[in-house]
């Protein structure tokens, strides 16, 4: 007999047995994975040589990164680490078209974790022709890999091509920001205080803690039993509601909006007045009385935020708290914007790892994603 989601999450044992493949157990390596990535320069002598050079040519005029799914992530990433003070444009261009102004005085850098999507080679193509310095991490043998090995671009090794596809956001995105540090587009960052706070994360997270206590499982369990809104505070949270909304869907096939704040106060903010929402607020509301719902099932909401960044987000959680609709708040308190996102991803990650097992998604779940990419690929 099959156990209600309630049950299963709260079962270590029942848990491991539903977790295909392993997941919880890479997305607890997620530290790992960041200080792996971030030692590319000591292991590999061909990456600190193109390190170097890219240092010697010096800052580009703007920063532009190709990549859409996990490489729209890495850019997400970038422009929240770089924060409104960065020196430069930093654009993010999901191909295959590149928009015309850019050209040999720019930075084009693609992050991709297979090197297969069409759209992305063709746009570097298209930046190559034009005399664009060109950065690529990515699989070597992959079509995009061959064309920066073809060509002028520098070919950076992924960190871990071993690792399942959805398992290698950091595996792409430090060595991207390896990347940009050494051309003058971002600070050195602490990729051990990145590392500690997945760590943390790995820690709070983990399948031996209980649910009420644990924000990953009690994020799956919401959107195992509701439809759910997702909203962020802050360009790291807004990246972090992304990577939920597709971890929920590519993992288990679940439906999650996301927005961020200014931007749901125009309108997502609307789901706190719709009827279903105002019928989970009824506190006097008994079934046994008042029979079942003719409702649509009411909405839950997550709210991640970063600690001091939006004061907004505040407002949004007590109006939430008010009408006494569900609601999963999770702050980062963490002093750098990466540091942020280690930890706010890997919250993301766990909670779709969650919800993968809490609804029972069998193996071949996520299998309509191949399926588009040979139908395009054609």
């Amino acid at each position: 007999m099959a156990l209600d989601p309630q049950e299963l999450l709260g079962s270590p044992q029942e848990l491991e047995r539903s977790d295909h493949g392993g997941s919880l157990r890479l997305v607890a390596m997620g530290g790992a994975r960041i200080r792996r990535a971030a030692a590319l320069r000591e292991i590999d002598a061909d990456a600190d040589q193109a390190l170097r050079e890219i240092a010697e040519e010096g800052r580009p005029r703007a920063l532009v990164l190709l990549g859409y799914g996990t490489g729209a992530t890495v850019a997400g990433l970038v422009a929240a680490v770089a924060g409104p003070g960065a020196n430069m444009p930093i654009l993010s261009v999901p191909g295959p078209a590149l928009p015309g102004w850019i050209g040999s005085l720019d930075l084009v850098v693609v992050a991709s974790t297979t090197g297969r999507s069409p759209e992305i080679t063709a746009a570097l193509t298209e930046a190559v022709r034009r005399g664009c310095r060109c950065v690529v991490v990515a699989p070597e043998t992959s079509p995009i890999g061959r064309v920066a090995g073809q060509s002028r671009a520098a070919l950076l090794p992924m960190a871990d091509e071993s690792a399942p596809v959805w398992a290698r956001l950091w595996s792409v995105a430090i060595p991207a920001l390896l990347v940009l540090e050494a051309a003058g587009v971002l600070p050195a960052q602490s990729y051990d205080a990145a590392a500690a706070a997945a760590d943390d994360a790995a820690m709070r997270f983990r399948p031996s803690q209980e649910t009420f206590v644990n924000p990953a499982k009690e994020i799956a369990l919401r959107c195992a039993e509701h439809p759910v809104a997702a909203w962020a505070g802050g360009p790291v949270a807004t990246v972090a509601a992304g990577r939920l909304a597709d971890q929920a869907a590519l993992r288990a096939g679940r439906p999650v909006l996301h927005a961020a704040l200014p931007d749901l106060g125009r309108g997502q903010l609307g789901l706190l007045d719709g009827p279903s929402a105002a019928a989970s607020a009824d506190l006097f509301y008994d079934p046994d009385v008042d029979g079942p719902r003719a409702e649509a099932a009411a909405p839950a909401f997550v709210l991640l935020a970063e600690e001091g960044v939006d004061p907004r987000t505040d407002v949004v959680e007590a109006m939430l708290r008010e009408r006494g609709l569900p609601l999963t708040m999770v702050s980062a308190a963490q002093p750098t914007a990466l540091e942020r996102a280690a930890y706010l991803i890997a919250l993301a990650d766990f909670a779709g790892c969650y919800l993968a097992a809490a609804v029972q998604a069998g193996p071949d779940q996520g299998r309509s994603i191949e399926d588009y990419r040979v139908r395009t690929a054609q």
